[in-house]
């Protein structure tokens, strides 16, 4: 499909992670916040500032920073795979010189971790947008729609890969369309939000769309 870019997440969509972070954010979870449910699941897809209004206010600064470093730390040592066939399908859209961009609530910090250990990964996207792009987070537009106006294309015709809830919301609101990949959350979850679901790249090519 020319004249169409494709836009992803990073946690879930590209790298799988999502067990990993999941298993983390429970942990501080049931220490700083027992009484939220399925915590770890509701702040998918959003930035560590939005988490904090959102989540740890009430903690000092020296608890919210103990936090970071703990993360900061996990992400350092961790192991990071690519989602199945998302490496190869990655590689088809550079081949064909389709757009493409890397859209993520990640910081820089954690990107120069990703690609340190993946080096390739960077080749991959015309345009990286992070949390530390000055634009409100998703679930609002403003990340999808910046990625849109670095590729210059309209938004209309961008495809967005996202498996959090708060990613879908905000690729739908950026007016693009959005397929769910369904390392996160349930199909039937996903599909409130969007028809079409995948599980992962594996035998995914440009002619499924």
């Amino acid at each position: 499909m020319k004249n169409i870019a494709y836009l992803f997440d990073l946690d879930g969509v590209v790298i799988d992670t999502e067990k990993e972070y999941t298993r983390i954010w429970t942990e501080i979870g049931d220490k700083h916040i027992p009484h939220i449910k399925n915590f770890a699941i509701q702040i998918k897809g959003n930035r560590l500032d939005n988490i904090y209004e959102n989540y740890f206010s009430h903690l000092s600064e020296k608890e919210w920073e103990d936090i970071l470093v703990y993360i900061r730390d996990l992400g350092e040592k961790m192991t990071y795979n690519y989602v199945d066939g998302a490496k190869e399908f990655l590689q088809e859209l550079k081949k064909k010189n389709h757009l493409t961009a890397l859209v993520t609530s990640s910081d820089n910090h954690k990107l120069e971790i990703l690609f340190s250990k993946l080096p390739e990964i960077k080749s991959f996207f015309d345009v990286i947008i992070s949390s530390n792009d000055n634009v409100k987070g998703k679930p609002e537009p403003d990340p999808y729609l910046l990625a849109a106006e670095r590729l210059n294309i309209e938004p209309e015709k961008c495809i967005v890969f996202e498996d959090a809830i708060a990613g879908i919301e905000s690729g739908l609101a950026a007016r693009m369309y959005v397929i769910a990949v369904s390392t996160t959350h349930e199909v039937d979850v996903l599909r409130k939000y969007t028809p079409k679901v995948i599980p992962n790249f594996k035998d995914f090519c440009l002619n499924c769309i």
